[in-house]
């Protein structure tokens, strides 16, 4: 599994290692042969290339000896340049201790410009300066330093672990922090770097496995995984019919908005859903059914400007109490009036099957949270983070700075499963379990979007599965779409439609037979 920490998990991690067997020093020794192994595969070899390697005195600058040395074996014109001083950690002494004598070393402290000449003249920087051991401002002299590397250096820039400059558990970036292509993280995801604006900083991500066993790790998140979402797929049965697949009942569209409407409920047909009813204004059926013959049609009653008014909410009260529905999905494209609010609302307080909530769903309870404590077998909710802040009070720039954090609160104080959608959209539950996602891409960023990933979760919530994990599932395909989209087009575009056309062609778990 791939996991997300704090600084502080990631240290208990490599504690619990050190106890078991796997001494600190042999994990900076895997730390350091990892890095190679990925800088070389990357680089297609560092046979003769000049590479620059910035240490720092704690344990990133260990894991920078190491890195060295392997360097130095492989051929490659490898200088270790210590950015402050010689080590300081008891590890990292012992390190220096081994490999010195084998080492090209300087001291950028004392030789500034035969630094900055050997860095305007590499192929390769690597950035082992601090790893999660930053907070604050870099001092003077190393802002200085890497002010130069990123705005006058052309080589292939690497960070090991964490770039020097961003706050790990965070988020936050100093002035001139290092700015790599590469960030080659350790052991685990570090959680900051999902974070923003750590995560537009960190250039391709990827983890370097250095030893540690994975029951090492206490109560981390977890990233998700193509592995790890398989077990979540429901199975198509041989012998099944169209009621084996679950019924959803989809609250959705207005006049303005017929599109939301045509958009969920394409998508949850598309992702196997056995009986999909649209309750929606008259209008809109009049706009959409021809696109969609393949739901049935619930008309409702609507105002002037052709948005549900308040005697159409009362024809969908009705059907709450109908037990035919394995669930719900309220709010894309309704508007955000009193009468939707009302019926949110009834639905969340009345319903006998899982609800999904999104858009206008949520907006119009924004004044009444308090609500979503009273459902009765489950809540999803699919804010982005202004509609979060709205149901918060945050701001959006607070949700952004620790987005798991905001999630994992919410989902547990109030009972609901949140979706906090953006890049690395947040899947948290109220039992404190969470994922984050890094499917999807920025052709997402368009209207409609939000409403084709309702359907999917819906989908699979009517479907059977249980309601956090449709959601996990949910996620990671609608994101994974829009990424087997992009290798074919522009990210211009890419069309939400096109992402329930995409799932379709996504292999999932093979027909189960009975």
């Amino acid at each position: 599994m791939k996991l997300a920490v704090t600084n502080e998990q990631m240290k208990r991690a490599e504690c619990n290692a050190n106890a078991g067997g796997v001494p600190f020093l042999q994990l900076m020794k895997n730390a350091g042969e990892a890095c190679f192994n990925r800088i070389n595969q990357l680089s297609r070899g560092v046979k003769d290339k000049s590479i620059v390697v910035l240490a720092g005195r704690g344990n990133n600058g260990g894991d920078g000896i190491v890195l060295t040395d392997f360097l130095l074996e492989a051929g490659a014109n490898a200088v270790l340049i210590f950015v402050t001083d010689l080590p300081k950690t008891e590890c990292a002494r012992l390190c220096y201790s081994i490999y010195e004598t084998g080492l090209n070393t300087s001291l950028y402290a004392h030789q500034k410009e035969n630094v900055k000449l050997a860095l305007e003249n590499s192929e390769i920087i690597v950035d082992c300066v601090f790893g999660t051991g930053f907070h604050g401002d870099l001092e003077d002299s190393l802002s200085e330093l890497f002010e130069f590397i990123n705005e006058h250096c052309n080589a292939v820039k690497y960070s090991i672990d964490v770039p020097s400059g961003c706050n790990s558990d965070t988020g936050e970036i100093a002035y001139n922090a290092f700015r790599p292509d590469f960030t080659i993280t350790l052991g685990a995801m570090k959680k900051g770097l999902y974070s923003h604006p750590c995560f537009e900083h960190c250039g391709l991500m990827m983890l370097a496995d250095i030893g540690i066993p994975q029951s090492c790790y206490e109560s981390c998140e977890a990233i998700l995984t193509e592995d790890m979402i398989r077990e979540f797929i429901p199975e198509r049965k041989a012998v099944s019919n169209k009621g084996t697949y679950g019924k959803l009942l989809n609250i959705a569209g207005s006049a303005r908005y017929t599109g939301a409407a045509l958009l969920s409920t394409d998508a949850a047909l598309k992702m196997g859903v056995g009986l999909c009813t649209l309750a929606t204004p008259t209008r809109v059926i009049n706009a959409i059914a021809a696109a969609v013959p393949e739901t049935t049609y619930i008309p409702l009653a609507s105002d002037a400007a052709g948005f549900l008014s308040s005697e159409g909410a009362g024809e969908v009260r009705s059907l709450i109490h109908d037990s035919k529905y394995s669930a719900i999905a309220v709010g894309c494209g309704l508007g955000n009036s009193e009468a939707v609010g009302n019926l949110t609302e009834y639905v969340i307080r009345n319903a006998d099957c899982p609800i999904i909530i999104d858009a206008d769903g949520l907006n119009s309870i924004s004044g009444n949270i308090n609500v979503l404590r009273e459902n009765r077998k489950g809540v999803v909710i699919t804010p982005h983070p202004a509609e979060f802040s709205r149901l918060t009070g945050m701001s959006v720039d607070e949700i952004q700075y620790d987005r798991i954090s905001a999630a994992k609160n919410f989902a547990i104080d109030y009972n609901v499963t949140v979706v906090l959608k953006g890049v690395n959209t947040v899947i948290a539950a109220p039992t404190g379990e969470c994922f984050i996602n890094t499917t999807g891409n920025a052709g997402l960023a368009k209207g409609g979007s939000g409403d084709v990933l309702t359907g999917i979760i819906a989908s699979l919530i009517a479907q059977g599965t249980e309601i956090f994990y449709a959601a996990v599932l949910g996620v990671y395909l609608h994101g994974l779409a829009a990424d087997r989209l992009a290798a074919g087009r522009n990210l211009f575009g890419i069309m939400p439609r096109d992402i329930a056309d995409e799932v379709t062609r996504i292999g999932l778990r093979s027909t189960a037979v009975e």
